[in-house]
This record gives C-alpha cells, structure tokens and sequence, in this order.
C-alpha cells in the first residue's frame, strides 16, 4: 500500500435538488430554509432556559429574514457593481443567485436592535439567544456552498480533495 488507505474524490451532487416545468428546487434554497426553522428551534429552545418568551423570539425572527434577505442582496450588489452598472435590471433578480452573509448578519442585527427595542426587551439578551443558531446557520449554509461547487479552496493534490469542474 502506498500510504494512503482514503483515495476518494469528492464531488458536488450538482445544485438542483429536482425540476418540475419551470419549477426547480435547488439545495441552497432548502438548507437556508432548513437554517432558519433549525434556528428559530434552537433559539427558542435557548431562550426557554433564560426565562424569556419563545414567542418573543419566533416574532423577532420573522423581522429578522426579512432584513436579512435584501440587506444580503444589497451587499453582494454593492461588491459587484460594474456587473450590475450594465445590467441594473438584475439588482432585483435575487432568483439569479448573488447573496452575501455579511449584508444579512447587518441587516439582520439592525432588525434585531429595533425589534428590542419596540418591544422593550434586551438586545443583547436577544443576540445571546440567537447568536448560536446563526453560528449553525452558517454552518448548514455551507452546505449549499458546497453542492452550488462554491466558496471553496486553493487548489491541491490531496487525495481526499473536492473535485471542481470548471465551467
């Protein structure tokens, strides 16, 4: 044997899950939707054991995908600019891919901060009950990084290394 029992190369499924007509359900979609239920469990759960409303957390969620999502479109927009320069109709196509975690961590901790305070509750309690679910979030997230053959590495010889193809 030459040292190396493993000598596997992985490679992403693809991103599409199953197309039905011009329908397509794509794995990014479920894991970041698969995040935030997991999420909002765990978050709810957490908060729970802190003596605070689960409620209270299910509605602040509710606020925080709706910033989050187009502050994550925003800040991707933002970094592609001479992309988008040429065609500023596809600002808005968010179906076209082009989402950033940074834009939606901004957005989200700016609905959060609003949220508490309407509400009269502590944000920093809050984030306390939320920042693990994001933390697993981002981790799921990855997921959909990896079967869209994204956000990956430099280039190796390893044997046990992510085969991209290139496009």
């Amino acid at each position: 044997m030459n040292g190396f029992a493993l000598m596997a190369r992985f490679q992403s499924p693809g991103p599409d899950i199953v197309s039905i007509g011009p329908l397509t359900l794509r794995w990014y979609g479920l894991l970041i939707a698969s995040a935030v239920l997991i999420g909002v469990a765990l978050s709810q759960y957490l908060a729970k054991k802190r003596g605070i409303d689960p409620e209270k957390v299910g509605d602040m969620v509710i606020w925080l995908v709706i910033a989050a999502i187009p502050c994550a479109r925003a800040y991707y927009v933002l970094f592609e600019r001479p992309a988008y320069a040429k065609r500023p109709g596809d600002i808005i196509a968010i179906w076209k891919g082009g989402i950033a975690i940074h834009g939606a961590v901004i957005g989200g901790t700016l609905a959060a901060w609003l949220f508490s305070r309407l509400n009269r509750l502590s944000f920093w309690q809050m984030a306390d009950v939320v920042a693990p679910s994001l933390i697993l979030g981002q981790a799921i997230g990855r997921w959909g990084n990896f079967f869209n053959s994204e956000a990956f590495g430099s280039p190796t010889d390893l044997p046990w290394k992510l085969f991209i193809p290139l496009a």
